[in-house]
């Protein structure tokens, strides 16, 4: 290994989709190099003339470009990519990989260099049944939802153990979800919650949730409160909560009403009391033409029901007055 000071131009970052990128810890970094300059060298694997491809310090990489510098210190690695990108993690112990991470670095040890998995398993210290798990685990998950986690969108736990699940029954839902989640940053716990009254297979709040999700967990911790039925529209709850309201102040009023309204209330205090319920009983009438207008069909129903029934126990009065007392106990003791 030869530590030297490389053009940024001359750099192939090919593998930084192998890592997450993590806002906060580049921002940290980017304070740092600007005040102290870059003192870790990252490392890389020559490939051709002129070309170096980098094997771990990408973050440092973006933050020199941020900063519009034009050399990094690296220090060059003296053997295949394959080998070096094995002894980045093998330094790190794993710890500093999430589970998505190991899965990549599987898949493109297996899949892109061609590794046998048994090659991938001993590199990366690992059992098989371990390799192979990563491995299914990223070529289950969508692609588009391994973008957001490596953008640093989606948190890696959040995307294996809510998402994933989804998008074994319902890919195209699962990658939606996903786009609406990596907009409103949502913390694991969050994304756990959607996911879950997303799965339920409720189209009205599966469309909620992709129209607003965080409007949507708002809503939903109003509904736990009371306040709102997720099963209905805002429009719908409003006038809900609106009803229960008039309802309560209604009953109260009844009561209230009884104690000043007596045989001793003053002729002034009577007449404006009388003239203010007039008002309010002018407005329920309005209430009532309009919920009266809107269900025709339904109050026809009823109606036509309620006939139905008033006949049905005419007749079984009838038959009853006809019957003889012999017949009736041998009808009743048959089966229904």
């Amino acid at each position: 290994m030869k530590l030297v000071e490389l053009n940024l131009e001359a750099l192939d970052a090919r593998y930084a989709k192998l890592r997450v990128g993590q806002r906060r810890q580049e921002a940290r970094l980017l304070l740092s190099i600007q005040e102290h300059g870059q003192r870790n060298a990252i490392s890389v694997v020559k490939d051709g003339e002129g070309r170096y491809v980098v094997i771990d310090g990408h973050k440092r990489v973006r933050v020199l470009k941020r900063l519009k510098c034009d050399v990094v210190k690296a220090m060059v690695v003296e053997m295949p990519v394959g080998e070096a990108l094995v002894s980045v993690y093998q330094m790190a112990s794993g710890s500093g990989f999430n589970v998505l991470e190991e899965g990549w670095l599987v898949h493109e040890l297996h899949r892109v260099i061609g590794w046998e998995l048994g090659k991938v398993a001993v590199g990366m210290d690992r059992s098989k049944s371990w390799v192979s798990r990563r491995l299914g685990l990223v070529e289950s998950l969508p692609e588009s939802v391994q973008e957001k986690v490596q953008r640093g969108m989606l948190g890696a736990h959040a995307a294996v153990t809510y998402l994933l699940p989804l998008s074994r029954g319902n890919g195209s839902g699962c990658e939606k979800l996903a786009e609406k989640i990596g907009e409103a940053r949502l913390t694991s716990r969050e994304i756990g919650v959607l996911c879950r009254h997303y799965g339920l297979g409720r189209s009205q709040a599966a469309a909620k949730i992709l129209e607003d999700p965080v409007r949507f967990l708002k809503a939903l911790e109003r509904a736990k409160q009371g306040e709102q039925d997720l099963g209905l529209s805002d429009s719908e709850n409003r006038c809900l909560n609106n009803l229960g309201l008039v309802g309560n102040v209604c009953l109260g009023l009844a009561r209230l009403w009884r104690r000043v309204m007596n045989y001793d209330t003053p002729e002034g205090t009577r007449r404006k009391l009388l003239e203010a319920f007039q008002r309010s009983r002018e407005r329920w009438d309005d209430l009532e033409h309009a919920v009266a207008a809107t269900l025709p069909a339904v109050q026809k129903e009823a109606e036509e029901h309620a006939g139905s029934s008033d006949a049905d126990s005419d007749f079984e009065a009838a038959s009853t007055r006809t019957q003889q007392p012999q017949d009736s106990q041998g009808f009743e003791s048959q089966p229904q």
